[in-house]
């Protein structure tokens, strides 16, 4: 069972820093349906129109029939995981900064056998299931998750690396003047974000609900100007 997510305590300014890394991001051109199929929550592989096959990892053609005919559709994500190993030791400097690190082998019932990276409730020889998620590079990767939910879920440090839930983190909208940047300042405040940065430029002018939106627990309006380099690099600093 996953530790339940505590408040970050207050960073020691004498401690090394985790740095700010981002995974390997190249992939394929075929590979980038996996990547609409995740920003879109869907899982997605291709499927042969001609025998039916399921491949992976993404190909140009059918690796039983040589069909051409590859489109990516719906499919069971459920399956079994078969071989499980943690990482210790990495020459990427992004997974090295996280060691250790699982990674386990599924057999999905649809019939691929895939390598991804595992939550930390599961267990080898036990039912799971792939869900596609985009990580912090923006390119799909594999996530093997719990059959069923297990208390604390979302805390783990694997999931949490691979999916955007905001509490306990920081946020910045860069436009706070709309309708959707003040609904989601509104919604990350109430998902348990630390803090919800809210860009307003020319902060001088008035705009409709800024009382209500100064007033959302855990927002801060900040003067940020997308279109002027100065003031992006002051907020950035």
């Amino acid at each position: 069972m996953s530790t339940p997510l505590a408040r970050p305590k207050r960073r020691n300014p004498l401690a090394r820093t985790r740095l700010p890394l981002l995974p390997l991001g190249a992939r394929s051109r075929t590979a980038h349906g996996l990547t609409a199929a995740a920003a879109e929550g869907r899982f997605m592989l291709q499927v042969c129109k001609d025998c039916g096959h399921v491949p992976y990892p993404p190909r140009d053609a059918c690796p039983r029939c040589l069909s051409a005919r590859l489109t990516f559709n719906d499919v069971d994500p459920n399956g079994k995981l078969i071989a499980e190993t943690a990482i210790r030791v990495s020459t990427d400097p992004y997974f090295r900064e996280r060691m250790p690190w699982r990674v386990g082998t599924i057999k999905l019932d649809a019939g691929p056998v895939i390598v991804a990276h595992l939550h930390g409730d599961t267990v080898e020889g036990e039912r799971v299931k792939l869900a596609l998620k985009l990580d912090k590079s923006g390119s799909a990767v594999m996530l093997a998750l719990p059959a069923q939910e297990t208390p604390h879920m979302q805390a783990d440090p694997h999931l949490r690396e691979m999916t955007c839930d905001p509490q306990y983190r920081r946020v910045l909208i860069s436009d706070g003047r709309n309708a959707v940047g003040q609904a989601m300042a509104k919604a990350f405040s109430e998902a348990g974000s630390s803090i919800v940065f809210v860009g307003i430029a020319d902060p001088w002018k008035p705009f409709p609900n800024q009382a209500e939106l100064s007033r959302t627990e855990h927002v801060e309006i900040v003067p940020l100007d997308v279109t002027d380099t100065e003031s992006v690099t002051e907020q950035a600093a």
